[in-house]
């Protein structure tokens, strides 16, 4: 495939000497939802959980094979290819969300064509658990299987009531049974032997949600994050599941790991600490050669040199894992041709056609069905900078930055914040537009913040806590003061106006200058004047809000620091 960003590849290769190869052969995972069974009722979540732990997996480096609704002979070929993988790995993952039963001690995953009418139906209606296993652990020196199969099984219950007393005899208990410890692998199961686990009322399972969250956590080892995910899945289930987990681990595995992580520190003294620490992390990301590794860097080190590479390595990551899995051509269909004026309507501001009906997919997949182009990429992200979500340049490639904008403006026009595009999305996108004037005047609000950006903040102020607030009208390039109230001087009877030097402006190339008093001391009065400039956005629709970090107000100690921020926010005008 054709590299699409050569500059920060040889800029990384300089630092760092040459790229290693890829990490996807070194971890391999075979992921298995099944929902739709030919012979019961369809199951709800496997599908959307297999879903979700296959991104979160690709996200970790893992090469990822994926299999929706397996019948015998699918599974079958899966496990052949997922053999062959397994040859030059290090780690092998297995994960299956479906149907499962147990007999005669040993587990059963099952098919979407088993037909369980008496016990000689069950070893060809779906897998031998302990045999995949096995296979796992004489090909990699590391295995870990997770299994959320313990749902409300038919299959089982009709054949324990037609078997009746035979059934304790030939194992035919609730939920799955426990293997035995064996080499160097790790088994995790939804919920306790014998014990049947709950769906949930959300499109995932609790197993499932609370896997997905922690897998993604720096630097905690998999014991540890499994005794956080029993404890989400506790919490999720009101106590009524507890997740059996069977290990017998040499040595520790972390999902993901970066050193430059492990005491993260928010603030520095100047830039060169902020580059120096970004570079260290950035060395470490580049090795792994993971979305989420550089998901972090971009997230934990803005507006540093590492943080454009970082962008950059994602970007090109991304899109190789895209192709990947979209390798083919499509025909247009007509939500495609549907989504293309849309875009082109974009451009145009202007409102024509009305909206097309989307079916209830995964929101990746919905955005991949609408055949988007790199010109129509690049359009949506132009549209969200200017409206001052910062979606990174205009250039097709839709990477972490312009996700984490898409979902901001998902946010503000209280949408689904899925961070992927949909038909809804694109509509707000012309609306807003459209209601959008193209001048600042008119009212705002300002509201002023004090703020400790440290995680380990000895003081508990590490939660914006607002000062002062006002009303403001913007009018010829200037910000007027209509009202205030003074937060900070309710606690000792202080009604002083922290707005009385007040200045606002903004001048022709959208750069925004404001100066103001801060008293930011609650029981005693300290005030400081400050001044914060930024840039506006080339258009502000009414309800958004603008953030802008001025100046640090006191600093006692290395985790004790106040600064100053202050969020700005059109109000739509007055209804008549």
């Amino acid at each position: 495939m054709q590299k699409v960003f050569l500059v920060p590849l040889f800029v990384v290769s300089l630092f760092f000497g040459a790229l290693p190869a890829s990490a996807l052969a070194d971890r391999v995972a075979l992921v298995v939802g099944n929902a739709s069974y030919q012979h019961a009722t369809q199951l709800d979540n496997p599908i959307n959980d297999a879903s979700l732990i296959a991104s979160k997996l690709t996200e970790l480096g893992f090469k990822v094979l994926l299999v929706m609704d397996a019948t015998f002979e699918d599974f079958t070929e899966a496990l052949r290819e997922f053999e062959a993988d397994l040859q030059t790995a290090d780690t092998g993952m297995f994960y299956y969300a479906g149907h499962g039963m147990q007999f005669r001690e040993e587990n059963y995953l099952l098919t979407t064509d088993a037909a369980v009418i008496d016990e000689q139906d069950v070893v060809t209606s779906g897998k031998n658990l302990n045999s995949i296993i096995s296979m796992m652990e004489a090909r990699v020196p590391l295995s870990l299987v997770f299994i959320d199969a313990c749902r409300n099984n038919p299959f089982a219950d009709n054949l324990r009531k037609k078997l009746a007393g035979r059934a304790r005899a030939l194992g035919l208990n609730r939920g799955l049974a426990v293997p035995e410890r064996s080499a160097n692998s790790l088994v995790a199961f939804a919920t306790k032997p014998n014990e049947v686990a709950l769906d949930g009322d959300n499109r995932n399972s609790p197993f499932t949600t609370a896997l997905a969250k922690h897998i993604v956590t720096p630097n905690i080892e998999v014991s540890t994050m499994l005794k956080r995910v029993t404890r989400d899945v506790l919490e999720l289930t009101g106590q009524k599941q507890r997740p059996e987990v069977v290990a017998s681990m040499a040595s520790e595995f972390y999902f993901f790991h970066n050193n430059a992580l492990i005491s993260p520190v928010i603030t520095y003294d100047n830039d060169a600490e902020r580059e120096a620490a970004a570079t260290f992390a950035l060395k470490e990301a580049v090795e792994k050669n993971t979305i989420l590794g550089y998901r972090v860097i971009i997230e934990n080190f803005p507006k540093t040199v590492a943080s454009d590479v970082a962008d950059k390595l994602l970007k090109e990551l991304e899109q190789d894992t895209i192709s990947q899995q979209t390798s083919g051509s499509h025909e247009p269909t007509e939500l495609t041709l549907s989504t293309q004026t849309l875009l082109d309507r974009i451009g145009e501001v202007s409102r024509t056609g009305a909206a097309l009906a989307v079916t209830s997919i995964a929101p990746e997949t919905l955005e991949l069905s609408l055949g988007l182009d790199a010109s129509g990429y690049s359009k949506v992200q132009a549209a969200l900078n200017m409206l001052g979500h910062d979606a990174g340049t205009a250039d097709g490639v839709f990477g972490t930055k312009s996700r984490s904008a898409l979902r901001a403006f998902q946010v503000a026009s209280k949408i689904e914040d899925t961070g992927y595009i949909d038909q809804n999305s694109l509509l707000h996108l012309i609306k807003v537009f459209e209601e959008t004037p193209k001048v600042y005047d008119g009212m705002w609000s300002l509201e002023v913040h004090r703020f400790n950006p440290h995680p380990e903040d000895p003081f508990q102020i590490n939660d914006r806590t607002l000062l002062s607030s006002a009303t403001l009208r913007f009018r010829n390039d200037q910000f007027y003061l209509l009202d205030w109230k003074n937060l900070a001087g309710i606690s000792r009877n202080d009604n002083r106006n922290p707005f009385a030097n007040f200045r606002g402006v903004v001048t022709s190339d959208k750069k925004m200058s404001m100066r103001l008093e801060a008293d930011y001391l609650f029981q005693k009065k300290k005030v400081k004047t400050v001044e914060i400039r930024g840039s506006f956005p080339d258009f502000v629709a009414y309800g958004s809000r603008l953030n802008f970090n001025g100046p640090r107000l006191e600093n006692t100690g290395p985790k004790d620091e106040t600064w100053v921020r202050i969020e700005l926010k059109r109000l739509p005008p007055e209804k008549k």
